[in-house]
């Protein structure tokens, strides 16, 4: 039991260390101007909703 709840810690954390490392990628991009900090705002609202995680349903994408 030990092991699996390990497995377990391991993968969400490497989850979540993966999405912040993208995340970071995209705050960095310096080929956005600021005004494309929408675009920063959408893509990493974009990545979440590829993750699966609800961003609420104040974000409208049309």
């Amino acid at each position: 039991m030990q092991n699996e709840q390990e497995f377990y810690r391991c993968l969400v954390s490497d989850a979540a260390g993966r999405t912040l490392k993208k995340i970071l990628e995209i705050i960095r991009d310096d080929t956005l101007s600021d005004e494309s900090c929408f675009h920063k705002i959408e893509a990493i609202i974009s990545l979440y909703e590829e993750l699966g995680i609800s961003t609420g349903s104040r974000h409208d994408f049309g």
